[in-house]
């Protein structure tokens, strides 16, 4: 159940879902963030310059009270300008002193700033204030200071109602979000829902089944199509594996029922026939030779995977291998003749010798198997890119259609004949493993009664 969770809360869309929905509300925050400092400057800026206003013209009202002869301590002169009771008003003489004074609200004249010649916004009690002083000034001569206090009631209203349905739009946007993320990361994802259930009805009775394409030319395009092709690669790998098994299988059969029978045979009157007894025990010897060579190659192919870390690269003059697997054919083959063309100046190879000894011995063994007489002939040439080891014959040959195959395993043009020369399938499937181990590869080119030459392209 645990291991059920896990997974569930691990799934892309969710993921995906997340991260969208927190991109879009920190988006949607910083946005709200800007609406509503724009707001609150565009009000304080407002009401600063009306303020400024207020203040001038009470000014100049104070003034003129002033040149009839009221005194600025008289209550009168302030009630006339008490015409908005979200203002408060204090007169200073040129002291500093106040002297006057109307309050329509309370304000703690202790916090308030000493002088405010353009407006300044305070804070008190939680309410916002806008504090504007001007001097009462006429001809030079001063009377006094002007105070004025603005309470921004509607203003801090309205902006508590901006910042509720700011934050209000964040929540719902939010959760749209959330919605919207999930459906739509669900949505595109759906595709790969679909590619894993297809996946998972693929087993080894239908490897054939491939996943459906989707039409966009995307990513997820594109993993259909490497899911398709890496299950074309395993499809083919499981079918090569199964001929593989049933190849040695076939291989195998012959040499044990041959080995069985002798051994029968033996059992019943080898003890007491010498020539039974000498043929069986013949017999039994030249069939586990050849299963001793099968086994050995076997092991050969199966250490493929790990041959290219494990060659042993030097420099070696092709003529004197050349030289070599000549002297040794001519031993135990006389019957062919054997000749050899290197280009001039060209004689150096970089391989490991010994894999290239084993490899040209195959091709030598093939050629002879399938070459009842005349000359076999081995090539070395080179360019800038590459170095091209051949065997020629002029034996039986083959059609060309079988030039592709003859470097599969257990592949025969003709079993039956295969059987005869004691071919078992296998020799020119270690050429092709030989090649590749030194990332080159072999090809074949022949004809029907005009002979086979077998290449093997390396690398310089």
């Amino acid at each position: 159940m645990f291991y059920g969770i896990k997974h569930a809360k691990s799934r892309l869309s969710d993921r995906l879902t997340g991260v969208y929905t927190i991109l879009f509300a920190v988006i949607l925050f910083i946005l709200s963030v800007g609406v509503f400092f724009i707001a609150f400057q565009f009000l304080i800026q407002k009401q600063s310059s009306n303020l400024s206003i207020t203040t001038e013209l009470m000014s100049d009202h104070l003034i003129e009270e002033i040149e009839e002869n009221e005194p600025l301590s008289s209550s009168e002169i302030l009630v006339e300008q008490n015409n908005d009771q979200y203002l408060s008003i204090f007169i200073y003489d040129t002291s500093g002193k106040m002297v006057n004074r109307l309050l329509n609200f309370p304000v703690n004249e202790a916090e308030l700033p000493v002088i405010a010649s353009t407006p300044t916004l305070i804070f008190q009690s939680g309410h916002m204030m806008l504090c504007s002083s001007r001097a009462i000034q006429e001809h030079g001569s001063l009377h006094g200071t002007l105070f004025i206090v603005q309470k921004l009631q509607s203003e801090t209203a309205f902006l508590q109602l901006l910042g509720i349905l700011l934050i209000g739009a964040n929540v719902i946007g939010a959760l749209a979000a959330l919605w919207a993320g999930n459906y739509t990361s669900r949505k595109m994802l759906s595709p790969i829902n679909q590619m894993i259930e297809a996946t998972n009805q693929i087993g080894g009775s239908n490897l054939d089944a491939r996943l459906d394409v989707p039409e966009p030319d995307d990513e997820l395009k594109n993993l259909a199509l490497t899911i398709n092709n890496m299950l074309e690669r395993v499809s083919s790998a499981y079918r090569q594996q199964g001929r593989f098994v049933a190849d040695v299988s076939h291989e195998l059969r012959t040499p044990l029922a041959v080995m069985q029978g002798n051994v029968d045979l033996l059992s019943r009157w080898g003890s007491e026939d010498p020539t039974v007894l000498h043929d069986s025990i013949r017999a039994l010897q030249k069939q586990t030779a050849y299963m001793n060579q099968l086994v050995e190659n076997l092991l050969f192919l199966a250490r493929f995977d790990n041959m290219q870390s494990q060659l042993s690269l030097t420099q070696f003059s092709v003529g004197e291998l050349f030289g070599e697997l000549i002297e040794e054919q001519g031993l135990i083959d006389p019957d062919h003749i054997y000749t050899v063309s290197i280009a001039p100046l060209i004689d150096v190879l970089t391989a490991d010798r010994t894999m290239i000894k084993q490899l040209l011995r195959a091709l030598i063994d093939n050629s002879v198997k399938y070459t009842p007489s005349g000359g076999i002939r081995l090539g070395f040439s080179a360019d800038d890119t590459q170095c091209v080891l051949s065997v020629s014959d002029d034996g039986i040959g083959m059609d060309a259609e079988h030039c592709e195959h003859i470097f599969e395993r257990f592949y025969r043009v003709d079993p039956a004949r295969a059987r005869a020369t004691g071919g078992m399938g296998l020799g020119l499937s270690i050429v092709s493993v030989i090649a590749e181990a030194h990332n080159g590869y072999a090809s074949a080119i022949s004809s029907p009664g005009a002979g086979t030459t077998v290449s093997v392209y390396l690398p310089r």
